[in-house]
């Protein structure tokens, strides 16, 4: 396994509570909320009963707001990496959806998002730790 999908693995949070996504084409008054359970430091999957209803295709860069906790949202640029249908094998792990890549962020939010995965990486880690 490369170090890359090694790093990519490590930095996984899959969430008990949905974080929420607000996502809109660059420009447009329309926005979209979403919800994701399970994010990382390189994008994050989107729960989407219909993915084939999905508002955007594979060459739109979006706009996207991500709550990570209320006070805290960042801000950044992302393109849909894939789409997981109901039928696809890989929805027995995910469910169906959207998976999502950050295409451009800036430091101050690359930051928050940074900090706000080493926290909950700790917080599972601890709550494994305790059951145990």
């Amino acid at each position: 396994m490369s170090a890359r999908k090694e790093s990519r693995k490590n930095n996984r949070v899959k969430l008990g509570s949905p974080l929420r996504v607000v996502m809109g084409s660059i420009g447009a008054d329309v926005r979209y909320d979403m919800v994701s359970r399970n994010i990382s430091h390189t994008g994050f999957f989107l729960d989407f009963e219909k993915p084939g209803r999905f508002p955007f295709t594979s060459a739109s860069i979006m706009e996207i707001w991500l709550e990570l906790e209320e006070g805290n949202t960042i801000f950044f640029n992302g393109k849909m990496a894939r789409v997981v249908y109901p039928s696809d094998e890989a929805a027995k792990e995910t469910g169906p959806g959207i998976a999502v890549r950050i295409v451009q962020i800036d430091s101050k939010n690359e930051k928050a998002l940074f900090e706000f995965l080493d926290r909950k990486i700790r917080e599972l880690q601890e709550n494994r730790n305790n059951v145990a």
